[in-house]
């Protein structure tokens, strides 16, 4: 396992693959920075360090090392408070990649860019495109990560719905030796090596009541919303929308889909599917827009919905045997106690605005239980994560923060903000997002 990190190449960001290092020290206007000296002989070395786009590098003090020299450190100051800063380490003769955080402000913690989670058919000669990005260990050492739409240069130009990928994690670093899933029920060993469709795509969408939705625009995407490992057995819970999408910023959910996957044999071996709208065009309501599965150890299973509109995140809860998942009829929202009228739903968490919700269970990692991320700034990645004991709150604030990325200057900017259990520690939670600068995922740490 590696940490992935970036060196500039002119107005773009090429992704290389570099050995894990200790994360910077960042505070508001200051950052303590480390590197692996690796001289084999004597050597000179220094830090340099630039807000992201100015054309002016600073740089600390040149120092002497030997071959003997490990790690080493330097304090640097006069930094700009919530600001998106480079740095790398230099020697005689190289410098190795960048690495990217942003400093604390007023109200956020610093954030560091920890690199892009890579397949092995992600590379620099065939770089792919996705988004979305969740989650989940399926054993103690191996997890699955779903994607939405995808693409990849001398690849398929474009793969609407899902691709997934799968390989070993480790606590706290970002995986860059990921495999490809073939598409369900292809073995493993069947290819392709490149990305493949992974969920079934939609049948029977409506764009309207005349037209079908079934073309390139409008086209039909089975997008995951959730990813949970079902307990006591080797098979994860997939919930996803099934969704008519017109364009980047117009889009209807028709269903609401939960497939149990068996990753070891690559199969999907049940879809229950529990709403559909009335008409499909018409779209399902907010409160049925369900994601983010969370287990609650209490015979039942927890799912999330937030609208971007109010702000409200409401949560619904039905058993948590696959069985119970197919009828509508089992499903409840919370009212205060537990309604089965999803009209009734009210917020669980306060937050100005909710871009998108992200649930999952910590349990495990320090005193961390249930936490909650949050993006509540639209395109510059801004994020609140709260943390409770029981899946319906209550929702206590915890650190808020910006992602380590500029975010781009047009379109969404950075959004598809996600935890990950599996990779965050008692003391780091790390979540991913899409960059516009990178054209893909990437993940970043906050201390919790």
């Amino acid at each position: 396992m590696r940490a992935a990190g970036a060196v500039l190449c002119g107005l773009c960001l090429l992704l290389v693959a570099c050995s894990a290092s200790v994360l910077p020290s960042v505070t508001t206007t200051s950052a303590i920075v480390h590197a692996q000296a690796g001289c084999d002989s004597r050597c000179v070395y220094w830090f340099e360090y630039w807000p992201a786009g100015a054309v002016t590098v600073s740089t600390t003090p040149r120092r002497e090392a030997g071959p003997g020299t490990g790690r080493v450190s330097e304090a640097i100051s006069g930094l700009d408070p919530d600001t998106v800063y480079h740095s790398r380490f230099c020697r005689t003769g190289s410098c190795d990649p960048v690495q990217i955080f942003r400093t604390a402000g007023d109200r956020t913690s610093a954030t560091v860019d920890l690199g892009r989670p890579l397949s092995t058919a992600d590379t620099a000669g065939d770089p792919i495109s996705r988004d979305a990005g969740l989650s989940a260990a399926w054993s103690a050492d191996e997890s699955l990560w779903l994607f939405g739409d995808t693409s990849q240069r001398n690849g398929p130009e474009f793969l609407p719905g899902t691709t997934a990928a799968a390989g070993a994690y480790t606590r706290g670093l970002v995986p860059d030796d990921l495999r490809e899933v073939p598409t369900p029920p292809a073995p493993h060993d069947a290819g392709p090596r490149g990305p493949a469709p992974f969920l079934p795509a939609p049948e029977g969408l409506r764009a309207t009541a005349q037209q079908g939705c079934d073309g390139v625009n409008p086209y039909p995407a089975a997008w995951p919303t959730g990813l949970a490992r079902i307990p006591q057995t080797g098979q994860l819970l997939v919930v996803y929308a099934q969704t008519c999408v017109f364009s980047h910023t117009r889009m209807s959910t028709q269903r609401l889909s939960l497939a149990v996957y068996d990753p070891a044999a690559n199969r999907i071996t049940a879809t229950h599917t529990p709403f559909a709208a009335l008409p499909l065009e018409a779209g399902l309501p907010v409160t049925q827009r369900l994601g983010s599965p969370v287990f609650g150890g209490d015979g039942h299973l927890y799912l999330y919905a937030h609208d971007v509109t109010t702000g409200e995140i409401t949560v619904a809860r039905v058993g948590a045997s696959p069985q119970d998942w197919g009828d509508p009829a089992n499903y409840r929202w919370w009212d205060g106690s537990w309604s089965p009228d999803p009209s009734a739903a009210v917020s669980i968490a306060s937050v100005p605005f909710a871009g998108s919700v992200h649930v999952a269970d910590y349990t495990g990692l320090g005193s961390h239980r249930l936490a909650m991320l949050v993006q509540t700034e639209f395109g510059s990645g801004g994020f609140q994560i709260l943390e409770a004991s029981s899946p319906a709150g209550p929702w206590i604030l915890g650190p808020a923060g910006k992602v380590p990325d500029t975010c781009g200057s047009e379109g969404y900017g950075c959004y598809a903000l996600n935890g990950h259990a599996e990779l965050s520690t008692a003391g780091r939670f790390l979540f991913s997002w899409y960059s516009p600068n990178d054209r893909h995922l990437r993940v970043g740490s906050v201390a919790w």
